[in-house]
C-alpha cells in the first residue's frame, strides 16, 4: 500500500505539531524552585541533591562603585569563589546564578547611572564568566527608594534600573551558550509604592523571573502579633495585607505571570509576654517583639525545639491559611506543609512560575524547600 506526499506532509506535520503540543503543556508548565544561599555561613557543603531545586541564587555579591566582589579580603573572596565552585560541582543539575545587592546594599543608583552603567554590568558578566554561573539576580531593594534611609536613592533610578536590566540581558544573551540557559531574575516588593518607582512592565520584558518577597508582612517593628507570609487576610480583616493581595498587585498591572516567583519565608517572627483574654491562640494581640538576630527563629529551629515542646501548641488560620505556635506567653508565626499545600494549589491556580525561598540555611533538611520542589510538580 502506497502512502502518497500528501498523507507523508500531514503525518509530519502532525508528528511536530504533537511535540509543540508536548512541550507546552509539559515543559512550558513546569513549576520552578528558586533558593537563595547565604556566602556568610558555610555552604560550600550543601547537598542539592535530590530536592529537585532548579535555581540556587549566590547571595550576594557587593558592589564597590562598578566593581562587584564578596569579600574585600582578597583571600577570602578567592575562598568565597572556590566554595562556589565545589557549590556547583557536586550540585551539576541545579543553576546557580550570581545574586548582587541585598538588603541595605548600597551602590546600586550610582552604579547604575548612564556613565557607569556600562562597566557595571562588565563587572557582574566577568564574574559570571569567572565562575561559569547560569546568570544574574538583581537584589536592589529599591529602586528610587532609600530603603528607610539605608541607601543612596535618586529620582533617576527608576529609569537606570530599566536600563541595567535591558543590558544586563543583552549581555548574557551574547555569552556562548554551552548547553545552558542564563537566567536573568529580580526581587520585588511588596507595597504599592514599588510599582511607582519601578516600570514594571518594561523590565518584565527582559527577565526570565521575578523574586516577589511576598514575606515581612508583619515583624519585629510591630508591637501586635500577626502573620509572616499569610495567603490571604484572617476572616475578622485584621491582616494589614496578605500574599494573594501582593500577587495581585503584579496580575493587576498585567505581569505575566509565569514570570512570577512567589517568595517563601523559612523563618519566623515572634512575640513574647503576649496576653489576650478574649483571645485563647493570641493571634492580632499585644506582645513585646522578639529580635530574631538574636534569637534563631528559623524553620530548622522551630521544628527542633519549639513544635511540641515547652507547652506550644499548634493553630492554623484557616481563612488566612497559615500556621502559628502558642504557648501562653509566646506567639510564633511561620510556615509549615498546611500552608504550603495552601500556597502550591494557589500557584497553580494563579499559573505562577514557582517559588523562591529566602534562605536555604534556615530550612530543615526534610523541610520547606524540599516539600515544595516534591509537591509543585505533581
Amino acid at each position: 500500500m502506497k502512502i502518497s506526499l500528501f498523507t507523508k506532509a500531514f503525518i509530519a506535520i502532525l508528528v511536530v505539531g504533537m511535540g509543540i503540543y508536548f512541550y507546552d503543556t509539559v515543559y512550558s508548565e513546569k513549576k520552578i524552585t528558586s533558593v537563595y544561599i547565604p556566602i556568610w555561613k558555610d555552604f560550600k557543603d550543601i547537598n542539592l541533591k535530590g530536592k529537585n531545586i532548579d535555581i540556587a541564587i549566590i547571595a550576594f555579591a557587593k558592589i564597590d562603585k562598578t566593581n562587584v566582589y564578596f569579600d574585600l579580603d582578597p583571600a577570602k573572596n578567592e575562598e568565597i569563589k572556590e566554595n562556589i565552585r565545589k557549590l556547583q560541582e557536586n550540585n551539576r543539575k541545579t543553576s546557580f546564578i550570581l545574586g548582587v545587592g541585598g538588603y541595605k546594599a548600597d551602590g546600586f543608583s550610582d552604579a547604575s547611572l548612564d556613565g557607569n552603567r556600562y562597566h557595571f554590568t562588565e563587572s557582574m558578566i566577568a564574574m559570571v564568566k569567572e565562575l561559569d554561573l547560569d546568570g544574574i539576580d538583581i537584589d536592589w531593594e529599591y529602586p528610587a527608594f532609600d530603603s528607610w534611609n539605608t541607601t543612596k536613592a535618586r529620582p533617576e533610578d527608576t529609569k537606570n534600573f530599566t536600563n541595567l536590566m535591558k543590558e544586563l540581558k543583552e549581555k548574557l544573551d551574547r555569552l556562548p551558550r554551552k548547553n545552558k540557559n542564563y537566567y536573568l531574575t529580580f526581587a520585588a516588593g511588596n507595597e504599592d509604592w514599588f510599582f511607582k518607582n519601578v516600570e514594571i512592565n518594561k523590565v518584565e520584558k527582559y527577565v526570565d523571573f521575578i523574586n516577589v518577597m511576598s514575606y515581612d508582612l508583619t515583624g519585629a517593628w510591630s508591637d501586635t502579633t500577626g502573620y509572616n507570609s499569610n495567603l490571604f487576610k484572617d476572616k475578622n480583616g485584621k491582616s494589614i495585607t496578605s500574599v494573594d493581595r501582593i500577587i495581585n498587585l503584579y496580575l493587576e498591572r498585567n505581569v505575566d505571570p509565569n514570570k512570577l516567583l512567589l517568595g517563601i519565608p523559612a523563618y519566623s517572627y515572634a512575640w513574647e509576654n503576649v496576653k489576650s483574654a478574649t483571645n485563647k491562640d493570641a493571634a492580632f494581640s499585644m506582645g513585646k517583639p522578639i529580635d530574631i538576630n538574636k534569637v534563631d527563629l528559623s524553620y530548622k529551629t522551630i521544628k527542633d525545639k519549639y513544635l511540641d515542646q515547652d507547652g506550644f501548641k499548634r493553630y492554623f488560620d484557616n481563612t488566612a491559611k497559615t500556621a502559628y505556635l502558642y504557648n501562653g506567653d509566646t506567639f510564633i508565626t511561620y510556615e509549615d506543609e498546611e500552608a504550603l499545600e495552601a500556597k502550591v494549589k494557589y500557584i497553580r491556580d494563579k499559573k505562577l512560575a514557582g517559588v523562591m525561598v529566602w534562605e536555604y540555611s534556615q530550612d530543615s533538611e526534610d523541610g520547606i524547600i524540599k516539600y515544595l520542589a516534591d509537591n509543585l510538580n505533581k
